[in-house]
């Protein structure tokens, strides 16, 4: 009885020796599949150059200005806008109920700078229907909302002890989302009945 080799033991596929077609391929390949900073796509192309010629036994420095030329040639044809990008996403973290900071930390990740990120946060945070919530709370509300914590919870703890344990849970939550401890008792102790938000 034949059995397949275990899913380690399989041989995995070597990486493409890397040339300047194959690396715009790869670059044009990886923009259709996803929205990305020019930091991001560096780092990407980056990590490909060094696999292959760590497995080809081949210098890698011939092939970075060659990332830097095919990034510098997108950024002119508008296929790589870190400012579109970073709009973009603090849209869709915010929606998600992500708090400024994480929003911060998550699109550092990906390369922007933080003139960047700032100037994508106060114009999504300006467009905001005029309210007198702030965005940090607006986005703690969407969490707490999503979460079921907070009043937002269907079935709160009836027992003090319980309850205490509750909410040191639920803060917690917010306190790893990034929101601070103000923003974060707000969103807690929020009437959904006061106002839509």
């Amino acid at each position: 009885m034949d059995k397949k080799p275990a899913k380690d033991q399989q041989k995995k596929r070597s990486p493409r020796k890397i040339t300047p077609r194959y690396l715009e391929n790869a670059a044009l390949y990886y923009l259709q599949r996803y929205a990305t900073s020019a930091g991001n796509l560096r780092r990407v192309l980056t990590r490909k150059v060094d696999r292959s010629c760590q497995f080809h036994e081949t210098a890698p420095d011939a092939f970075y200005p060659l990332i830097d030329a095919l990034i510098v040639r997108y950024e002119k044809s508008g296929l790589l806008n870190d400012t579109v990008y970073a709009a973009g996403r603090v849209a869709s973290l915010r929606r998600q109920g992500k708090s400024r900071s994480a929003i911060t930390g998550k699109l550092r990740t990906k390369g922007l700078t933080a003139e960047v990120i700032q100037t994508a946060l106060d114009s999504i945070d300006a467009e905001r229907p005029d309210t007198d919530i702030s965005a940090d709370l607006t986005a703690a509300l969407k969490l707490a909302r999503k979460r079921k914590i907070g009043r937002f919870n269907p079935t709160p703890e009836a027992d003090p002890l319980l309850r205490r344990k509750q909410q040191t849970r639920e803060m917690g939550i917010m306190a790893r989302s990034g929101f601070s401890f103000d923003i974060a008792r707000q969103a807690l102790d929020f009437d959904p009945e006061d106002e839509d938000f």
